[in-house]
């Protein structure tokens, strides 16, 4: 809605307050006051116009950075006029920056004739996503700033790509039981073996005798063998809940940001191990990224996680009812739960689906509650399943605003 007391406005309010005494008084002194100020009120609306005139710009920014990067913007300003133009306020766009700091503003005093500016500024990527940069704006009130005239520049709006902020995690038991051979890697320990060896133990029936370590035999007058970290090969699925009811706070303190910057971090870690990844998503388009392994595979789940939205239907429990008849048997699913959209029984039965082929089940909780707005007013959360999970010794992680998250993985 745009102001009425601007100083434009008074003047002319002030303009038509003197022009009606002086038709009234018949004085000479109002009748020239009143020229006065309507020969500035021209001019504040003219110089404006010409400040702007000739003057030509653009921007280059990069096109991907992490979350929490400071990238630079180059601005290129030139006055293909002969006259020098003032008071230049060049207003750019930047939906990716920090609520506060989205319309960054810089201001040029002076633009001689013929000259051209090149100049950059610091801008903060504050969350993930992708964003349309621009418009870029030119805006000037010169000279006495009663009269504001603005021009959108015609320049390309890149799009900029922010990556979730990804995070070291120590240790995760990826490794699924049992020792069924598949595509990737989990080092497991066993007697006999071939890659590094990392102690001995007791003999057991079934040790090979070719690994029996004699010192120690002979020290304890008993059968001790050498025991070798083995290699077990692990598929890992990740379950996003992309629904749209999941989805709770704002801007980058909500269970979803949260979600996405763990799932990113396992994957990364899976990843430098040798696993092969999945992950799965129901928004209102689904989001499924197929097995895969290496930098190239991190690089792709990168790109689909700085673009997923919790904007689905779908409960997440039909999700992994859905995909658990496609994992293979032996593999490890991860699952991170910010929201029940569904009661408890539903969800311990897409769990017994998931043990039933022998699946390592990584249970990661949210507390809903502690990112809303008044966590007085939430009512109580069912914990039910995470108990029953807890009860059953299974890996489970909880989360709530605020934690740091490296610290929450290396408990």
């Amino acid at each position: 809605m745009a102001r009425i007391v601007t100083k434009r406005n008074i003047l002319i309010a002030l303009a038509l307050v003197l022009l009606f005494g002086a038709i009234n008084r018949e004085h000479n002194l109002l009748y020239v006051m009143v020229s006065l100020l309507t020969s500035v009120l021209i001019l504040a609306h003219l110089l404006p116009i010409y400040s702007l005139r000739c003057v030509s710009g653009g921007r280059s920014i990069q096109s991907a950075a992490f979350e929490g990067d400071v990238i630079d913007c180059h601005i290129r300003l030139a006055n293909t006029g002969r006259g020098s133009r003032y008071m230049i306020e060049v207003v750019d766009s930047f939906p990716a920056g920090e609520p506060e700091l989205r319309s960054p503003m810089t201001f040029i005093t002076r633009l001689r004739g013929r000259q051209e500016r090149n100049y950059s500024f610091p801008l903060t990527c504050y969350k993930r996503g992708e964003y349309v940069i621009g418009p870029l704006r030119l805006r000037s009130a010169y000279p006495l700033g009663i009269s504001s005239i603005s021009r959108t520049l015609p320049v390309p709006n890149p799009t900029l790509l922010v990556y979730p902020r990804v995070f070291e995690i120590p240790y995760i038991p990826l490794r699924a039981n049992g020792y069924m051979p598949m595509l990737g890697v989990e080092v497991t320990s066993r007697a006999g073996g071939c890659e590094e060896f990392i102690g001995v133990r007791e003999y057991k029936e079934g040790d090979s005798l070719k690994y029996i370590h004699w010192p120690s035999t002979a020290k304890h007058n008993r059968y001790i063998v050498k025991e070798f970290e083995i290699r077990a090969s692990t598929e890992i699925t990740i379950f996003l809940d992309l629904h749209s009811k999941s989805n709770i706070g704002k801007e980058k303190e909500t269970t979803l940001e949260y979600a996405i910057k763990i799932a990113a971090s396992i994957a990364k870690y899976a990843l430098e191990r040798g696993h092969s990844i999945q992950i799965v998503g129901y928004g209102a388009k689904p989001l499924v990224i197929p097995y895969g392994k290496g930098i190239n595979h991190m690089a792709r789940v990168l790109e689909e996680l700085a673009r997923a939205a919790a904007d689905g239907d779908i409960p997440c429990y039909r999700v992994v009812n859905d995909y658990s008849g496609m994992m293979r048997d032996g593999g490890t699913a991860v699952l991170l739960l910010p929201h029940f959209d569904g009661g408890t029984d539903e969800y311990l039965y897409s769990y017994s689906l998931l043990k039933a082929k022998r699946t390592n089940v990584i249970s990661v909780f949210f507390d809903a509650d502690s990112f809303r707005d008044d966590p007085k007013n939430a009512g109580p959360g069912d914990h039910t399943f995470a108990e029953e999970l807890v009860g059953q010794g299974e890996t489970v992680f909880f989360v709530h605003r605020g934690d740091n998250l490296q610290e929450v993985f290396s408990g």
